[in-house]
């Protein structure tokens, strides 16, 4: 199967587990129990590839009736199927469903045979794209089995990549808007596409001169006048554009690239460094608030990731 043949980069996290009781959840949309309806074929897979303002694992399950509380506590969760049938609270769920998540929702899953799906969480709302517009629950996006294909091809193609990639730094952004688009034209009416106009296309393109500015890490430290007078706009139009792009106030997403900042570091794996020096480094000064900002984006604790640096080089 696609995800069994990936291979674990510098880029690209590979967790495999033989049997049901090596099993341990991945809670991008929620952890819970899973009872094997097979235990002498309960083997997993997963492959976890990080972006800026999402956390994508793509996984390979076992028959399994699952318990959980499904869902994002904040921004969006989604289940997207490669291959998959599943019933979630007495629905059925194929493979030209999508399931959208908001806030935590109890939840009895039953898939009969093993899946492959894609468990994706973003840490806005996305309600700056149109999507999802309901509070909280889960709710089966249906479209074609066509668009469904297509979307699962390019997932496919970026965790491929990613497993043979060194870094992602000159594409991880473009590749993580071939995704939303695509999820765009599941989750949009063609007539919402049509109104978003100009207005979106000068906002994307301030971003993108954001996103050049705050390059090096001694600029993404500025507050938010300090670059918005850089960019020569005044700060309700920075706010207007990086929430219509990506859903978050400016302080929000220069966090979250300070976070990418001290990823880098830990992942060098420098004998003398510390998770705290390199946290202080970049702007984070309460180091609980900043593990847990940590794990939220990457799905690791940075202990974690400066161990594992250490122990590969």
């Amino acid at each position: 199967m696609a995800v069994r043949s990936l291979s674990p980069s510098p880029v690209l996290g590979i967790e495999r587990f033989a049997t049901a009781e090596e099993y341990r959840p991945n809670e991008v949309v929620g952890g819970g129990v899973s009872v094997p309806l097979d235990p002498k074929n309960s083997s997993a897979v997963r492959a976890i590839l990080p972006f800026p303002n999402s956390l994508l694992v793509l996984q390979r399950s076992f028959a399994r009736r699952l318990e959980t509380n499904m869902g994002a506590e904040y921004g969006l969760g989604m289940v997207v199927p490669l291959s998959f049938n599943a019933t979630i609270n007495g629905r059925v769920f194929d493979n030209s469903t999508v399931a959208v998540m908001r806030g935590k929702t109890p939840t009895i899953a039953v898939e009969e045979q093993p899946n492959t799906y894609l468990m994706l969480r973003f840490n806005s709302d996305m309600r700056n794209r149109g999507w999802a517009d309901f509070d909280t629950g889960i709710v089966p996006a249906t479209t074609t089995l066509d668009r469904v294909e297509k979307l699962g091809a390019i997932i496919l193609e970026m965790f491929h990549f990613a497993a043979k990639a060194k870094h992602l730094d000159n594409v991880r952004e473009p590749m993580h808007e071939t995704l939303v688009a695509a999820l765009d034209y599941i989750l949009l009416s063609e007539a919402t596409h049509r109104e978003r106009g100009r207005s979106f296309d000068r906002y994307q393109k301030l971003v993108r001169d954001l996103d050049e500015l705050t390059q090096s890490n001694s600029m993404s430290l500025l507050h938010c006048d300090q670059i918005a007078r850089e960019l020569s706009v005044s700060q309700r139009t920075l706010q207007a554009a990086v929430h219509a792009v990506h859903g978050m106030s400016p302080h929000r997403y220069l966090a979250g690239k300070r976070l990418w900042a001290v990823r880098r570091k830990l992942k060098a794996g420098a004998p003398m460094a510390t998770v705290k020096d390199i946290a202080l480094a970049n702007g984070f000064w309460h180091m609980g608030d900043f593990s847990r900002a940590y794990k939220i984006h990457f799905g690791e604790l940075p202990s974690e990731t400066l161990t594992r640096a250490r122990s590969s080089g």
